[in-house]
Parts: C-alpha cells; structure tokens; sequence
C-alpha cells in the first residue's frame, strides 16, 4: 500500500480520532517516559471488562515486517468518563509498555 495520498483534504472521523490519540501519545512519551517509547499501534476496541488494554508484538508492520505492539482504548467509556479520566487510561497503558521495555513486565 505503500505511498497512498488521500483526495480528500477534510479530516474524517477516523483520521480526526487517531491523529488525537497519536499527539497525546507523542506528548505524554514526550513529557512522561522522556521520548523512549517506540512507536505502537493506537486501536479503538470495544472490551466491556477494560478501558484499554496493552499488548506487545501484536500487528506486523507492513512495510518492514517487525513486530509492534498495540495500546487499545475503549471508545465505549469515552462519553461516560472525562478527557482527563480517558487520557490516564492511555498513560496507564503507556506505562505497561515502559515497563515491558525498561522495567519489570506484569504477568500477563
């Protein structure tokens, strides 16, 4: 799929979505975990146990066929929680991640 240029310069939805879970990741890596995180995949999975959940080498990358991991969120508590509420959840997944990399990883 390689270098596909969308038509369209509107933002749509999932574009909008994602660009936001994106810059919030790059800020608090940024302003948290000193910038070490390595980038991941960033999904809206509906889970009605967890508000997000991590998962390392989850996806492949297409055009280099490395593994990366996954940060889900839960669109479902979007509305029912606060931006503050939702944005620690992907800082509590962030730290799952630092700790896989740099700490102690947890049992699962």
């Amino acid at each position: 799929m390689g270098n596909i240029h969308p038509i369209n310069t509107i933002p749509t939805p999932t574009v909008e979505t994602y660009a936001e879970l994106q810059a919030a990741f790059d800020h608090f890596n940024a302003r948290i975990f000193d910038g070490k995180l390595p980038a991941c995949l960033i999904t809206l999975q509906r889970n009605k146990r967890t508000f997000g959940y991590y998962s390392h080498e989850r996806f492949v990358c297409g055009e280099t066929g490395e593994l990366t991991a996954e940060i889900a969120m839960n669109p479902s508590y979007f509305v029912a929680r606060t931006i503050r509420e939702t944005l620690s959840t992907l800082v509590h997944e962030m730290a799952h991640q630092w700790q896989y990399h740099y700490g102690k990883p947890g049992r699962r």
